[in-house]
């Protein structure tokens, strides 16, 4: 059985370690709606709804390497084959 998730670029930052060497680190993550409390006071236009970006995978590649190929609030498709192979690719719009 595969596992599928939607994930989106949630951040993008600088790494290193403590030997000098620099990498890009990027984290993806699925949204999850939080709901707003019942005693949430109602306004007109609605709030925007509360999201949460749950953490699903990271890539952390060495700064040479880095050429941009990810920007924030990309969405891919992140999949788990029953192998334990993993498969990111973007999602087609």
């Amino acid at each position: 059985m595969v596992y599928q998730q939607d994930v989106v670029v949630a951040e993008i930052k600088a790494d290193f370690d403590p030997y000098g060497g620099e990498y890009t680190h990027i984290s993806f993550g699925y949204r999850v709606p939080i709901p707003l409390p019942p005693e949430a006071k109602r306004t007109y236009p609605p709030q925007p709804k509360p999201v949460m970006y749950k953490h699903a995978l990271h890539i952390i590649m060495p700064r040479e390497r880095w050429t941009g190929q990810y920007t924030m609030w990309q969405d891919f498709i992140l999949e788990c084959k029953d192998n334990g192979e993993l498969e990111l690719r973007r999602k087609e719009p």
